[in-house]
């Protein structure tokens, strides 16, 4: 089962579940397979450097607007039937209004994006091996990608990603935690003990942003020869 994500997210949602304070935001990001959000649209006249990663961004305007659209409104279709599930407070106690605030994300990604693209911002995943140099970023930022149905459900997967984005970014850091049932994945802990034993360094983290009960913390990883 997919986890229950309306896509669309925007800056201040970014800085919650991430944990990001306001003198990061001029820094140099990579947002990681997170899909279609505002967050470039948001922060782009601000950080130093930003690019997003994805494995849909080989597609048209019209395409990916279409493939997306499709995927919010299935998706919506299943929140609705089990909104019993999700703490909207952060939305006035509103489905309507988080609906409507993540189509307003979407549209400023869509608006965003042909310039985007033409401008390297947004990049198609073409391979797992990151095209940037070691530390290039300070931040690299995945929401709603691992521990989740749209990752492969491996070890293995998580552990070489996650090596290969902390080989990018100084601060690699990921939300949430939790299945699409709203429990922790039970492939956090053995990502967790395989990254440790490399000498990664780890936090987990409580933030405060979250639709699931269970769903307020995510992981932090750092080279351990990266100063952070």
């Amino acid at each position: 089962m997919k986890r229950l994500v309306l896509w669309g997210h925007h800056l201040d949602e970014y800085r919650d579940m991430f944990d990001l304070p306001q003198a990061a935001l001029g820094m140099r990001f990579l947002e990681f397979q997170s899909g279609v959000s505002a967050f470039q649209a948001d922060l782009r006249s601000q950080a130093a450097h930003l690019v997003s990663y994805d494995a849909w961004f080989d597609l048209s305007n019209e395409a990916l607007q279409q493939k997306a659209e499709a995927s919010f409104a299935e998706r919506l279709t299943q929140i609705t039937q089990r909104s019993e599930e999700f703490d909207l407070s952060r939305y006035a106690g509103s489905l309507d209004k988080l609906v409507a605030y993540r189509r307003q994300g979407m549209a400023d990604f869509l608006q965003d994006y042909d310039l985007g693209h033409a401008e390297g911002r947004y990049l198609y995943a073409a391979q797992t091996t990151l095209p940037f140099a070691d530390f290039f970023f300070d931040y690299a930022l995945s929401a709603h990608h691992f521990f989740s149905a749209t990752a492969p459900q491996s070890v293995d997967y998580h552990v070489e990603t996650i090596e290969e984005l902390a080989r990018a970014a100084k601060d690699v850091r990921i939300f949430p935690l939790v299945d699409a049932q709203g429990v922790p994945s039970e492939l956090l802990g053995p990502v967790i003990l395989a990254l440790q034993r490399k000498n990664y360094g780890m936090e987990v983290r409580n933030v405060a942003y979250h639709l699931q009960p269970r769903g307020n913390a995510m992981l932090r990883i750092w080279a351990q020869q990266c100063s952070v």
